[in-house]
């Protein structure tokens, strides 16, 4: 699934106000609104529901300026957005498996692709080719030859 939301992602976390009265936190209005126009993008390209996965996610953030950022903060919200909209049951590491972001700069034209990818049993084998992975050799050679991680990336 391919999903395209054509707005800046803010950080949920960095972005939050705080109620004097009970102490309790929640989103800024900033954020608030970014969440509802980005579900609406999500149910405008008729994304459904996925089963449990794993999924490999990957997000490629177009940043419409050069302030400083953390990648971090823009995966988490992303992540709760497609768990608010349903399109993931949850955002945990038995569902989400594998994450890769990239983040770029276009001028005046911010924005983020989103891929869930089914991860495949050749992902699963090169995550196990790194050594401290538990199906690793230890002290032996890796379960994979260079030739058959190459064929996997």
């Amino acid at each position: 699934m391919i999903l395209h939301i054509p707005l800046e992602t803010p950080s949920k976390k960095n972005s939050r106000v705080v109620d004097r009265r009970t102490g309790r936190t929640f989103p800024n209005k900033r954020y608030t609104e970014w969440h509802k126009a980005a579900a609406l993008y999500v149910r405008q390209q008729n994304a459904h529901p996925l089963d449990e996965g794993p999924y490999s996610l990957r997000l490629e953030f177009w940043h419409g300026d050069k302030i400083r950022r953390d990648s971090d903060n823009g995966v988490s919200s992303i992540l709760d957005l497609l768990v608010d909209c349903g399109i993931i049951p949850d955002d945990n590491w038995q569902i989400i498996k594998a994450i890769h972001v990239r983040n770029e700069y276009a001028k005046g034209a911010p924005g983020v692709w989103i891929a869930l990818v089914p991860l495949t049993d050749g992902e699963e084998l090169y995550f196990k080719a790194f050594p401290g992975h538990p199906d690793c050799c230890i002290g032996g050679p890796h379960p994979l030859t260079d030739a058959e991680k190459l064929s996997i990336l």
